[in-house]
């Protein structure tokens, strides 16, 4: 009667102890993470990968001519000096971004939770539901010389 009761006790211990690191895993899903800086905290941005800069531009250099990537009147240097990880768009470059075409973001594979792919000024950009960028991908652009 002992061993059995002994066996139980341990079985729901191990499982209890394996339960709480599982969740203390998963509390940081979907969150930025911090890194140490030297003794600054320093915030990493979600990025596109390698193999999505090269399918973007591919995709640019195919479509290049579409409406979406032809930078608005309004898009100047100031602008293109704020399109930086962490910057929060303005009302402005709200108004100037357009949703990433279909064609283009399913080459990229879906946005995770809570982000998007918008272009802006000719560029491709990942930003968050507050707006904020992660990442962008640069296009060289000609403007009719």
């Amino acid at each position: 009667m002992k061993t059995r009761w002994l066996m139980t006790a341990c079985a729901t211990a191990v499982f209890t102890f394996t339960s709480m690191a599982a969740v203390a895993q998963g509390q940081n899903r979907g969150q930025s993470q911090r890194t140490e800086n030297r003794g600054q905290t320093k915030k990493r941005y979600r990025q596109f990968n390698e193999k999505q800069r090269r399918y973007a531009t591919t995709y640019y250099n195919q479509n290049r001519n579409q409406e979406i990537f032809k930078p608005d009147s309004r898009w100047n240097n100031d602008y293109e000096n704020r399109l930086q990880p962490g910057y929060v768009l303005d009302n402005d470059m709200r108004g100037m971004s357009r949703p990433a075409p279909i064609e283009m973001t399913r080459g990229f594979g879906p946005a995770p939770r809570g982000y998007r792919y918008v272009v802006i000024g000719g560029h491709v950009v990942l930003i968050d539901d507050g707006y904020r960028v992660h990442d962008a991908i640069r296009f060289s652009i000609n403007i009719g010389l």
